[in-house]
């Protein structure tokens, strides 16, 4: 147990550098503020933040994800405790950036629950940057789970052998279209909002393009609204799982086939973004938030009523069409047959193609 009248930043990183990650579902704890704060790694090589007493509340929905609150046991058989908990990452910077948390809050009031809330609220703005860095934003969240339900279908479409290439219909983890099918290409974009409202990052995410053949691309829209819900719906670590297991079992080797798809997860977000790890994140709390689909709308591009901005519309102007990022209301109803009233039919149509 470390003195908290004379705790340090350096001191307490060089401790927590130093933890060895335990066997099992063990914890190495350092008790900073005794019974009150202390500082963990658990068998994953995560570091973790217990705040004792009472549940804390977040007043950012991004640090809400990260908060559990439960009992405790350490791995050196001291007592359980309740306490909140703030999980960070795994990485070897992460001790660092527990450490400064922990000496931010060391040095605030924790005597009393509402003093504790305080403390917590003040030091609130350093673990949200934190968590920023070690999980999926909120919109890159709902984009992954959006886009995993359109590939769950169109592996139920896929004949068990034709699987693994279905699989790789699916591009959302590279730069490009979301999915392609032969001619055709789906960008999907999902919303936490009642209505299809989704920005776009530029005029080729819509526009068909010249494919090698000659033929034109077939675009489609697929805007998906989703919702938090304590009940039902499913966790993004189920979703994953319920994929694995229609990969489990394809030819040639099912085990390689989710080993791929695991990586596309992980490589999920961009160059210079923490990706969701199925194999160490699955149990984080940020990844425990339920998701129910409030309305799903497949759009065809090549419609005539729908109301676009074109390349072709700024030719003669000074705007230069690869700078421009935009945000687009969609109606929920464009023309008779537009959206079309079967999504997952159209799908399986264009995996069959």
């Amino acid at each position: 147990m470390m003195d908290f009248r004379t705790i340090n930043f350096e001191t307490l990183r060089d401790q927590l550098s130093d933890l060895e990650v335990p066997a099992g579902n063990a914890r190495r704890l350092l008790w900073v503020v005794p019974e009150r704060l202390g500082a963990a790694m658990t068998s994953s090589g995560l570091y973790e933040i217990f705040l004792a007493g009472r549940e804390l509340s977040a007043t950012q929905a991004v640090v809400a994800r990260n908060l559990q609150y439960d009992r405790w046991e350490p791995s050196d058989g001291g007592a359980e405790f309740a306490a909140t908990r703030v999980l960070l990452g795994s990485a070897a910077h992460f001790a660092a950036v527990a450490a400064l948390i922990v000496t931010e809050l060391a040095r605030l009031d924790l005597s009393t629950h509402v003093a504790m809330q305080a403390a917590f609220n003040e030091v609130e703005p350093i673990i949200e940057l934190a968590i920023r860095r070690g999980t999926l934003s909120t919109e890159s969240l709902i984009g992954l789970f959006a886009e995993l339900q359109v590939l769950r279908v169109a592996l139920l479409a896929s004949p068990l052998a034709g699987r693994p290439i279905t699989l790789i219909a699916w591009r959302g983890w590279t730069k490009g279209r979301d999915f392609v099918m032969g001619r055709h290409a789906v960008e999907v974009k999902a919303t936490l909002g009642d209505t299809s409202r989704h920005a776009f990052s530029g005029l080729h995410q819509l526009e068909a393009q010249t494919l090698p053949d000659g033929a034109q691309e077939m675009v489609h829209l697929l805007s998906v609204g989703l919702t938090e819900v304590h009940q039902g719906g499913q966790s993004l670590p189920e979703l994953v799982d319920d994929i694995l297991f229609l990969l489990s079992d394809a030819p040639p080797t099912g085990a390689g086939t989710c080993t791929q798809f695991l990586g596309m997860v992980r490589e999920y977000g961009g160059i210079g973004t923490s990706g969701y790890d199925h194999a160490t994140m699955r149990g984080w709390s940020a990844y425990q938030i339920r998701l129910q689909t409030t309305f799903t709308r497949l759009y065809a591009i090549n419609d005539p009523e729908m109301r676009l901005l074109t390349s072709a519309a700024l030719d003669g102007t000074f705007v230069v069409p690869g700078t421009l990022s935009f945000e687009m209301q969609l109606p929920t109803r464009v023309s008779a047959f537009n959206p079309t009233q079967n999504w997952q039919g159209e799908i399986a149509a264009m995996v069959a193609r």
